[in-house]
């Protein structure tokens, strides 16, 4: 998954691929843009550069229109006559300067400047709330998986983001007021595995479930139906919002985990919370993102979208998914 920038996108998106390109300029000790075309395109019409063993960047030549790919940034760019000219420019100022252009934003800033706007504050005048749960290691029977600990997000009054942190106490209250809940309800695979454990932990039944899951905003659901592919949060969030989960693995949860559970460890309690409280930002972000570009750019394909698209794709297959594992979470 990529994003797709424009232009004027690379010249007001914080991002480093100009500066990734010009490294791959002076590797090649071209003098500006079109020289360096000219060059690599004499070798064929698909390049890749790569650096131990990792894609750095790529280009494409299909029909005289150029396509370059910054695979760290995972930025696609494409050049038609008119642009390729547009481009040439940029990075020949680039080089003139070689200096950051301050007042670019990132993709979270510009996102986050427009939700402290009100302009997310509700999805179609109605509210929605963002969460994301822990488990033990049982996944496999979701009836016998044990709630460990959830954080939830809500729009809150001054366009602020209010974060809840919801113990196994608490889990009996938040499902309560899940289910009360007036409209949406987000998170990344909540339908197959969040919204199913978090009523079975309450002793909730089939009806419970099924009205969490008809309300629910399932973001890998949406990216599923939307691209045929089956993608984690963390690959998302990475290749659209620049932001990471605070686990890398699997093995480091397990040992987190581990010493959680049976040691009673507070220290861990406190990066089992951080882990989730960040997981929800990321789906909140990821969210934030859809709403704003309704695009989405995968193996050369443009893939557009509405927000009532989002809303109701995102709830597309609710009969096959139910009691399904959950996804990796470190994919």
């Amino acid at each position: 998954m990529y994003k797709r920038f424009t232009i004027e996108e690379l010249k007001t998106v914080q991002n480093t691929f100009i500066s990734n390109f010009y490294s791959i300029l002076k590797k090649e000790r071209c003098m500006v843009a079109s020289d360096l075309f000219k060059k690599i395109f004499k070798e064929g019409d698909e390049i890749y550069y790569m650096y131990r063993g990792d894609f750095l960047f790529r280009f494409q030549n299909i029909n005289n229109e150029y396509i370059l790919m910054d695979e760290k940034q995972k930025i696609q760019v494409i050049l038609n006559e008119e642009t390729k000219r547009e481009f040439q420019s940029l990075v020949k100022n680039f080089i003139l300067k070689k200096e950051k252009i301050t007042w670019q934003k990132s993709i979270e800033q510009i996102l986050l400047d427009e939700f402290h706007t009100g302009q997310y504050s509700t999805i179609w005048w109605k509210n929605y709330m963002v969460y994301d749960i822990e488990t033990d290691t049982n996944i496999e029977n979701l009836k016998e998986t044990k709630f460990l600990l959830a954080y939830a997000m809500h729009p809150s009054e001054g366009n602020k983001m209010t974060y809840e942190y919801i113990d196994q106490a608490g889990l009996q209250k938040f499902v309560q007021e899940m289910l009360d809940f007036d409209w949406y309800i987000v998170g990344f695979n909540s339908i197959a595995f969040d919204n199913i454990v978090s009523v079975y932990n309450v002793e909730g039944n089939e009806d419970d479930i099924k009205k969490l899951n008809e309300k629910s905003i399932d973001l890998f659901l949406f990216v599923r139906e939307m691209t045929g592919k089956r993608l984690g949060l963390n690959k998302i969030a990475e290749a659209l919002v620049n932001v990471s989960k605070t686990l890398s693995s699997w093995a480091e949860w397990e040992v987190l985990y581990k010493k959680y559970v049976e040691n009673n460890d507070l220290e861990a309690l406190e990066e089992f919370k951080k882990y989730c409280k960040n997981d929800v930002r990321m789906t909140m972000l990821v969210f934030l993102y859809f709403m704003h570009f309704k695009k989405l750019f995968i193996e050369w394909e443009e893939i557009t979208f509405t927000i009532d698209d989002l809303i109701n794709k995102s709830r597309n297959g609710i009969k096959e998914t139910n009691h399904m594992v959950g996804q990796n979470i470190f994919e």
